[in-house]
C-alpha cells in the first residue's frame, strides 16, 4: 500500500483543511472586506467558517468510514439470515484492506460451510430413516452452554469435559426412545426429536435450567433453539441446521441465557 493512501495521511489532510478554513476566512475578511472588521463581523465570519469546516469534516469522515458501515451490516445479515456478503471496496487504505479481507474470509466460510451442512444433513437423514410403523422425527434442536466462552478462556480442559458430559446426561434424560442426541462442537449438542417445535421447547426447558458439576460450585445453564424440518431429505436437514446457527447467534446478540426458542 502506498503511503499516501494511509488513513493517517488522510486524517492529517482532513485536520489541515478543517483548521485552515476558518483562518483563510478571516484572512479573506481582512483583505476583501476591511469594513466588516467589527467584533460582531469577526465573530460571524469565524462562526460561519467553523460550521463550514465542521460540515466538510463530517462529510469526508462519513464517506471514509462507509465501507465499515456496509461491512457491519453485511456481517450481521450473514450471521442472522445467511445472506452472502458482497461489497465493492473502493478505497485502498487500511479500512479498505480490512473490509476486503473480511469479505474474502466470509466468502471462504460460506463456501466451507455449504458442504458441511450438506454432509451433516445427509448423515441426519440417513440416521433418521423411520422404521416401518415408526413416526419420523420432525424437529431439530441446538443446545449450547451459556458460560462456555468463560470456560474456553480459562483453558480448564477437565472442567470443560465435565460440563459437556453433564449437559449431555441432562439432555439424554429428556429424549424418548428412538430420538437422537449428538455432540455438535465445543459446548454444543444437537438433538433430533419427535413432535412439534412447541412440544420440543417444553421438553428442553428443564434441560436449560441451572445445573452443577462435581468439580465446582459454579452453576451452569444452556440455551436452545428449535427448528422444524420443513422438507424431506438431506436438503431439509441442512436448511434446518443453517437456521439453527443463525437463530442461536441472534439469541446471543440479544443477551439471552437459559432461553429456549
Amino acid at each position: 500500500m502506498q503511503w499516501y493512501r494511509s488513513v493517517a495521511v488522510k486524517g492529517f489532510a482532513i485536520a489541515f483543511v478543517a483548521t485552515h478554513i476558518p483562518l483563510l476566512a478571516l484572512v479573506a475578511l481582512v483583505t476583501l472586506r476591511p469594513e466588516w472588521l467589527t467584533p460582531w463581523g469577526v465573530l460571524g465570519a469565524a462562526l460561519a467558517a467553523t460550521l463550514l469546516a465542521t460540515g466538510v469534516v463530517i462529510g469526508v469522515l462519513w464517506r471514509l468510514f462507509r465501507p465499515l458501515r456496509l461491512a457491519a451490516d453485511g456481517l450481521f445479515a450473514f450471521m442472522t439470515r445467511g445472506t452472502p456478503v458482497r461489497l465493492s471496496v473502493g478505497s485502498q487504505d487500511e479500512i479498505g484492506r480490512l473490509v476486503e479481507l473480511l469479505v474474502r474470509s466470509l466468502a471462504h466460510v460460506d463456501r466451507s460451510r455449504a458442504p458441511l451442512l450438506r454432509s451433516g444433513g445427509a448423515a441426519l437423514d440417513r440416521r433418521n430413516q423411520a422404521a416401518p410403523g415408526q413416526t419420523p422425527s420432525r424437529v431439530v434442536a441446538l443446545l449450547e452452554v451459556d458460560q462456555w466462552r468463560a470456560l474456553d478462556e480459562s483453558a480448564d480442559l477437565a472442567r470443560m469435559v465435565d460440563v459437556q458430559a453433564a449437559l449431555q446426561r441432562r439432555a439424554q434424560e429428556a429424549l424418548r426412545p428412538g430420538e437422537l442426541l449428538l455432540p455438535w462442537g465445543r459446548g454444543r449438542l444437537l438433538a433430533v426429536l419427535e413432535g412439534s417445535p412447541a412440544q420440543a421447547c417444553e421438553r428442553l426447558e428443564p434441560v436449560c435450567q441451572r445445573f452443577f458439576i462435581a468439580s465446582g460450585p459454579t452453576p451452569f445453564t444452556c440455551s436452545a433453539v428449535v427448528e422444524a424440518r420443513p422438507t424431506a431429505g438431506s436438503a431439509g436437514w441442512a436448511s434446518a441446521l443453517q437456521r439453527l446457527e443463525q437463530r442461536l447467534f441472534t439469541q446471543r446478540l440479544a443477551g439471552g441465557e437459559s432461553a429456549v426458542s
